[in-house]
C-alpha cells in the first residue's frame, strides 16, 4: 500500500470516487457497508485475466466509502454481461473485445463475487440498493461514449437476475459443453479439483436441487463427478433467470463455435453487445498475438489446435470414465437440455 498519508482514510470527496472511473471498485465490506475502491488506470483494468486477489495493487491508493444510491444515476446503466460456466475461454473473448474508445472488458472483478457472498449469507443492508450500487460503479467507461463489458466469475451467477433487472446491456452468455469442462478440470490437476469443490459450495445454497441431496451421496461422488455436477448448476442457475432477461437481451455461444470460426463469433458478439467495434478491427485482432497465447497466463504458443491436442491427451488418460461421468450426470441432472444447453445461439449449429 502507498505511503501517501490519505492511501488507508476515507476522507475522499464522495464525487471522486462515484464519477470518477479511475476510482475502481475492488471490493465489497459487508460488515461495514462499505465499498473499496483503487486508484487505476484503463491499461491495467483492461490487461488483467482476473481483477480479484490475483490482481497486484498494492501501489495503488486505496479508499473506503459507503454509496448511498441517490448518490448515483437514476437511469439503468448500460452494463453488458459475459456470463459463463467457466473453462470456455471467457477470457479470451473479454480480451478480444476490448477496444479503446468503445468497450472496457472487465475480467472477473471481485467486488461481484463478495456481492453474492453476502447476498447468500444474508448480509444487512438493502441487497437491491448494493448490487445497483456495484453495477453502477462498474458501468463507468474512461471516455464519454465507452462501454463496459462485465465478466463476472462464476461464483458470481447468482446475480443475473439482478443485472437483468438492474441494468440495460445485453447478456451472453458462454460456455463449454459438459465433457470439455471436465476434461479442462482433470487437466488442471489438483488445482482443478480444488476450485469444483468450492465453486460447488459457493453456488449450493443458490436454490439449486443439489441443496436437497444426503449429504452420502454428495461425498461419494468422485471429483470429476462433481464438477459434473457443478457444470449442470451453472447451466440451470443460466436458464431460471432466461425468461426474465427476455430475448432481446440474452444469446449463447458454445466456446467450440468461437474458436472453430473467431472471426464471425467476435462479429456477432459485437453486434449483439451493440458495442461497434467492426469487423476489419476484429479480424486484426483474431489473426493477432491474442490468440497465440494464452489468454489468462500470458503463455507463448497456445493457440486452438494446443488446445485441442491437450484435450484429446487428456481424453485419452480418462478413456471410458469420461464418457460415462458426463452420461450418469445427465441421468441424475434432469433438467438440462441435451446440446445445445442454452437457447439463442449466436451461431447455430448448422453454420
Amino acid at each position: 500500500m502507498s505511503n501517501d498519508p490519505e492511501s488507508s482514510g476515507r476522507t475522499t470527496p464522495e464525487t471522486n470516487l462515484l464519477h470518477d472511473p479511475k476510482w475502481f471498485p475492488e471490493g465489497y465490506d459487508p460488515r461495514r457497508g462499505e465499498f473499496q475502491f483503487a486508484a487505476t488506470c484503463r491499461e491495467a483494468l483492461a490487461s488483467q485475466p482476473f481483477l480479484d486477489n490475483r490482481w497486484h495493487r498494492n501501489d495503488a491508493l486505496h479508499r473506503s466509502a459507503a454509496v448511498a444510491r441517490e448518490s448515483l444515476p437514476l437511469e439503468k446503466p448500460r452494463l453488458n454481461f459475459i456470463w459463463h460456466t467457466g473453462f470456455c475461454c471467457s477470457t479470451l473473448l473479454a480480451k478480444a473485445l476490448d477496444h479503446p474508445g468503445q468497450n472496457l472488458s472487465l475480467c472477473e472483478p471481485q467486488v461481484l463475487v463478495e456481492i453474492a457472498h453476502a447476498k447468500r449469507a444474508g448480509a444487512p443492508g438493502s441487497p437491491e440498493v448494493i448490487t445497483a450500487s456495484a453495477f453502477s460503479l462498474l458501468s463507468r467507461g474512461f471516455s464519454a461514449n465507452e462501454l463496459v463489458t462485465v465478466k463476472p466469475a462464476p461464483a458470481a451467477n447468482c446475480l443475473i437476475r439482478e443485472a437483468a433487472a438492474l441494468t440495460s446491456g445485453a447478456m451472453l452468455f458462454l460456455y463449454a459443453d459438459c465433457r470439455s469442462f471436465l476434461v479442462s478440470v482433470a487437466k488442471l490437476g489438483e488445482e482443478g479439483r480444488k476450485y469444483v469443490r468450492r465453486l460447488f459450495l459457493a453456488i449450493l445454497g443458490d436454490g439449486h436441487e443439489q441443496a436437497r441431496w444426503r449429504p452420502d451421496k454428495i461425498l461419494s461422488l468422485s471429483d470429476l463427478e462433481l464438477a459434473a455436477i457443478v457444470w449442470h448448476m451453472q447451466i440451470a442457475e443460466m436458464l431460471r433467470h432466461w425468461q426474465a432477461i427476455g430475448p432481446a437481451r440474452a444469446a449463447s455461444l458454445d466456446c467450440d463455435a468461437f474458436l472453430a470460426d473467431p472471426v464471425m463469433a467476435l462479429r456477432k458478439a459485437d453486434a449483439f453487445l451493440s458495442l461497434g467495434i467492426g469487423t476489419q478491427q476484429l479480424s486484426e485482432v483474431a489473426a493477432g498475438p491474442l490468440f497465440q497465447r494464452n489468454a489468462k497466463t500470458a503463455e507463448a504458443s497456445y493457440d486452438a489446435n494446443r488446445r485441442r491436442e491437450e484435450h484429446s491427451r487428456v481424453e485419452l488418460a480418462l478413456g471410458e470414465d469420461l464418457s460415462r461421468i458426463v452420461r450418469e450426470s445427465y441421468a441424475l441432472c434432469r433438467s438440462t437440455p441435451n446440446r445445445p444447453p442454452l437457447p439463442n445461439p449466436l451461431i447455430a449449429a448448422d453454420s
